[in-house]
């Protein structure tokens, strides 16, 4: 294989970008004092609900469906992910697929927007803030999009998201706790605005920077080059999954064929709605 020649370039910081996250996890942060402190018992119940949706979204839609084709779905169920990765608020699914296809592709190089290499404080948070690679776009476009460019819901979403984005994941999550059972104002807005949306969008980050908190590290007992044991003993979930990223059992934070996101293609499997799950077989590797 050809030693790559890294690009020598310079990445400047989006500041609009940065003065949003801060204060979105500033206020974020208020919202959770509020939660344990002063918000009604069914706020913190139906906050969690949310989360756990659109948390969904990101996981088991943008990443294992349409990010990896893991398997394949029905419309009821590509909506119900669709609606669920639009309330996380973390920007529409074409766009997370082609940066997460980009930094499979690219994994570990300075054309991965997320590159690990760089520690995990690049690839969590500053990788988000910083302007795109200056050849992004001919790197966008030497990123596989056949299958994604003829999905109807990725595609009424990439349309629609910042109208569905305000009633879906802005209007109705935070007027319902207000509406259905008294919930103060100040209380929805920081909870199920400012709050949700720091947690939501630090799970979408952290589906592209787990390797560095559940992966190998330098030392381990098993080398990262050493492919063999990642498709014997799946446990190396960040390792394995960038080997086969298309088995729906790799688990986003560490476990595999555990864990919420392959439970819920499991029951969805069990009702007839998802069908051709992809999966490696330790005995047959296949």
């Amino acid at each position: 294989m050809p030693h790559e020649v890294i690009e020598d370039f310079k990445r400047d910081i989006h500041w609009p970008t940065v003065l949003y996250y801060i204060h979105l996890h500033a206020l974020g942060l208020y919202g959770l004092i509020l939660l344990f402190t002063e918000a009604k018992w069914i706020t913190v119940l139906f906050t969690m609900f949310i989360i756990f949706y659109a948390g969904l979204g990101i996981t088991v839609g943008a990443h294992r469906l349409w990010a990896h084709q893991a398997f394949e779905a029905t419309g009821i169920v590509r909506g119900i992910l669709m609606i669920g990765h639009t309330l996380a608020g973390v920007g529409d699914i074409y766009d997370w697929v082609v940066a997460h296809r980009t930094h499979h592709q690219y994994y570990g190089t300075e054309r991965d927007p997320y590159n690990h290499k760089k520690g995990f404080w690049f690839s969590h948070v500053v990788s988000n803030i910083y302007s795109p690679h200056p050849q992004k776009e001919r790197l966008d476009k030497d990123i596989d999009m056949c299958d994604v460019d003829y999905d109807g819901y990725v595609w009424i979403q990439r349309w629609f998201y910042w109208p569905m984005f305000i009633v879906i994941g802005l209007l109705l999550p935070i007027n319902a706790p207000a509406e259905y059972w008294g919930e103060s104002i100040k209380n929805t807005v920081f909870i199920l605005g400012f709050f949700r949306l720091a947690v939501t969008t630090n799970l979408s980050w952290l589906v592209n920077s787990a390797m560095l908190i559940w992966g190998l590290k330098p030392g381990d007992k098993f080398p990262s080059d050493d492919n063999t044991i990642f498709i014997i003993n799946k446990s190396y979930w960040l390792n394995y999954h960038y080997l086969l990223p298309w088995d729906y059992k790799c688990d986003e934070f560490g476990t595999y064929d555990r864990g919420c996101g392959t439970f819920f293609i499991k029951t969805c499997e069990n009702l007839g709605l998802v069908s051709y799950l992809k999966t490696a077989s330790s005995e047959s590797d296949s």
